[in-house]
């Protein structure tokens, strides 16, 4: 189905498969998937776990390929590149919020975010410091600057890793369950400050089984078995501060 509203979708994905062959058994993680995804919108895929989210943010994000099918994302046709073209369009592209967090341990929260931004833009030391500093506060996090991974806790560590991924302002956020390890309030917070991150050309695509999350969402797709059941629009996203969940 075509989004009336836009012409040109900022990733289009088509007929899209992923398998893995696990002894004799062949696994279909992705189904013949055809969806684009839209500038200045919030994305939801939402699905229980094993419906192929993760594997096909994976995708979006050039950190799996695909065992068929294209993806074009801002007009760069992403399965066709190098490792080394991948790697230039995660860090120029993506904002990764992994579920995981994926923080590098020997660094404070601070320094996480600084090594994103010396691999991506050319800052001065004071500007990235400043930078990193600012990220942090944005998500509440200013007083733990100097700590390591391992001093925080889970929901501290994804919020690091949430201002990771905005600092570097880029085309396209893509979360993985970015409020699973987050209390009520700051989960709250945190969407809200995704939300408006989807504006200027830039998107947001969130993958969750959290119906309550899906209000928030231009578009929702429904995935299950890797495959999509349904689509809904909606020209009117709830405030992430209506949420209850």
């Amino acid at each position: 189905m075509q989004d009336k509203t836009h012409t040109q979708p900022l990733i289009s994905i088509q007929n899209l498969y992923k398998t893995y062959q696990m002894g004799e058994v062949t696994v279909h993680a992705l189904n013949d998937i055809t969806l684009d995804i839209y500038q200045n919108q919030v994305t939801v895929i939402l699905g229980a776990s094993g419906s192929g989210k993760t594997t096909m943010l994976n995708m979006i994000g050039g950190i799996d390929s695909p065992s068929q099918g294209t993806i074009q994302v801002d007009g760069l046709h992403i399965h066709n590149l190098s490792q080394k073209a991948l790697s230039r369009y995660r860090q120029d592209k993506i904002g990764f919020i992994f579920q995981f967090f994926n923080l590098i341990p020997n660094l404070t929260a601070q320094e996480n975010i600084e090594f994103v931004l010396e691999y991506v833009v050319e800052y001065r030391v004071e500007n990235k410091v400043k930078k990193a500093l600012s990220y942090l506060e944005m998500v509440g996090l200013g007083p733990r600057a100097n700590h390591f991974p391992y001093q925080l806790s889970g929901g501290e560590q994804q919020r690091v890793s949430i201002a990771r991924a905005l600092a570097k302002d880029p085309k396209i956020i893509l979360a993985d369950e970015p409020t699973g390890e987050l209390d009520y309030q700051t989960g709250l917070q945190i969407l809200e400050l995704l939300s408006s991150f989807a504006s200027n050309g830039r998107g947001v695509c969130i993958v969750t089984h959290n119906r309550e999350i899906a209000k928030i969402a231009h578009r929702v797709i429904y995935l299950r078995d890797g495959k999509i059941l349904k689509e809904e629009h909606n020209q009117n996203p709830v405030s992430a501060k209506e949420l209850e969940w």
